[in-house]
Formats: structure tokens, sequence, C-alpha cells
């Protein structure tokens, strides 16, 4: 899937429903070669396949099987190499619900290509039954929309090993195929990646850092330092758990929104504004749904001052 025009960093690219959704331990029956005069109703994946239109059928079809060794690809092969895992909450009996891991085929995600530095990710949103595929970073025309298919805080071999396993390709990312002529810096990635993989989970309480005057860690620097980071291994959409959540909990804007705390506290007026207005870009592109979060914002470029924790720490 390649971008027709300028993406930004955090505009919703597409939302789509499932056209197939399984419970994740369904087992499929392998062996049903897919064939336009397709008859099983009573493997799940082929009785909902049937109950498709023509055209969605069609657009199934196309989608590539990995395990195919010949030409003749099966509905389960389709579905295993392509499947997107979700969760959602059933009737657990009385009135308590549980949520439950499941399968689901999209027509349109599942055509993306995998990256271990993917310029997008995708959530799955229970209330409304859809998917949604944002940029975490500026995407340009003609450039490729990728998604992770792994946990992508993995070191290389393990990643590299666990898609040859499932997909069946070994991926030559620019995360992956770093040249030989840069000894060392495999390790590096791999070691930067676990560092950002615990980040959040080590960071310095706030409060500490703001009222306590003999703290030794540099807040700031901290998020600066693992934004960097990010940025260099293409992991800006990913907080710890390998998996993309809703928009407030991409990585980027959760260290943006602390940078904006951060630098309210020192009552920094220069870097307060240049972050906040970094946060509104982000909102600006996520669209309607942010509008009154962009309000707030604008209401802080206007008076720095207002913000609720300015010179929190300057006054200790």
């Amino acid at each position: 899937m390649l971008a027709r025009s300028h993406i930004s960093q955090g505009r919703v690219i597409l939302v789509e429903h499932p056209v197939v959704i399984l419970p994740a331990g369904v087992k499929l029956d392998a062996s049903i070669i897919v064939l336009d005069e397709f008859e099983s109703q009573d493997e799940p994946c082929g009785a909902q396949f049937l109950r498709l239109n023509s055209q969605v059928k069609k657009k199934v079809l196309t989608l590539k099987d990995c395990s195919a060794t010949t030409n003749a690809s099966t509905l389960a092969g389709i579905f295993a190499t392509n499947a997107l895992d979700i969760k959602l909450q059933v009737d657990g009996g009385g009135l308590r619900s549980q949520e439950q891991k499941y399968k689901a085929l999209f027509l349109k995600t599942s055509r993306c290509n995998h990256s271990c530095g993917p310029n997008a990710v995708w959530r799955f949103d229970r209330l409304t039954f859809t998917l949604s595929l944002s940029a975490v970073r500026d995407i340009y025309p003609g450039e490729e929309i990728t998604i992770s298919y792994i946990n992508p805080f993995l070191p290389r071999h393990v990643r590299r090993t666990q898609l040859q396993s499932k997909w069946n390709f070994l991926c030559h990312c620019m995360h992956c195929d770093v040249p030989w002529t840069f000894p060392g810096a495999i390790a590096q990635s791999d070691k930067a990646r676990h560092e950002l993989s615990t980040f959040f989970k080590k960071l310095p309480d706030w409060e500490q850092w703001c009222f306590d005057e003999e703290s030794e860690h540099d807040l700031i620097e901290m998020h600066l330092r693992a934004m960097r980071m990010r940025e260099k291994e293409g992991l800006e959409g990913f907080r710890g758990s390998g998996t993309a959540g809703s928009s407030r909990d991409v990585a980027y804007m959760k260290h943006i929104d602390a940078l904006v705390m951060c630098y309210g506290a020192i009552a920094d007026d220069k870097e307060f504004r240049k972050w906040v207005n970094k946060a509104r870009e982000v909102k600006l592109a996520e669209g309607l749904y942010s509008t009154a979060h962009v309000n707030v914002l604008d209401m802080w470029l206007r008076e720095p001052r207002k913000f609720y924790v300015w010179g929190w720490k300057s006054i200790i």
C-alpha cells in the first residue's frame, strides 16, 4: 500500500470493518482449496466467507497465502497469513463480561507489508467495531505504508525467526538489513529496542521530579533521548507491549505530553510553546474527535500561565 499524498503524523489513514472474524483458538481446515464454487458450510472460516457479497469474496481471494506451495491458496492460509489479533468483550455469564481474543480479517490493512520500524499503527475500537490505521510519523507521496506484524522490541534474530516461521519471509527492512560496514550496529539496535521496551515502566515519578530538589533524574533529557532513539529505530508508535493502543497510548504522544508538563513546570515559555504546538499539530491531524483537545492547547498557547502546573518546579 503506497501513500498517494502527504500524510501527517497522527492522521488517520483509513477506517474499516472486519470481513471475517473467528475466535483465536479455532483450527481451520487447511486442505480446503479456495475456489469460486466454495461450498463448505461446516468449516467456520468458509461459512463466513460464503455470506460475503461477490465483490468482497473476490478481494479476499486476492490476499496472500504465505503457506501456499503452489498457486492454489487455501482460505485457511489466507486467513492465517492476514488476520490480525483483536480483543472483544463477551458474555461471561450472569452480569459479568470477559475479554476474549479473536482473529479478524481486514481487506485494506491486511495489504500492508511489515517493517520493524513501521510508519503506521492500527487499533481496533470495540464500540464501533472498526479498525483505524494511523501514521506515527510523516509519510510522503509514493512511500509504502507499513505496520509491524510482531513485537518490534525483540532482538533482530528473534524478529527474523518469527517472521520466517509464520509468514515465510526473511525481513530485509532497513532496520534488519544493516550493512556489514557498520560493525556493532545490530547489537546497538537490539540494546536500544530493549531499553525503549521498558522506558515507561522505569520512568521516575513526575511529581517526585517536580518537588524533589535533590532528584538525580533529568526527566526532560530522558524523554528527549527516548524520542531520538525511537526516531532512529522507527518505533514512534509503540510504548513497550509491541502493539498499538488508542492514539493517547502511542509512544510519541506520551513523550510530547510529558515534555509539555516538564517545560510548563519549570516555566520555560519558549520550549513549552514548542511542544504544545507539536501536540496541536498531531491532534489537528487526528481530525474531528480531537477538537476539544485542540481548543485547550490553543488556550495554553495564548496564556501559558493558565497551564495547571505552570512554574511548580521553579518555585520550590
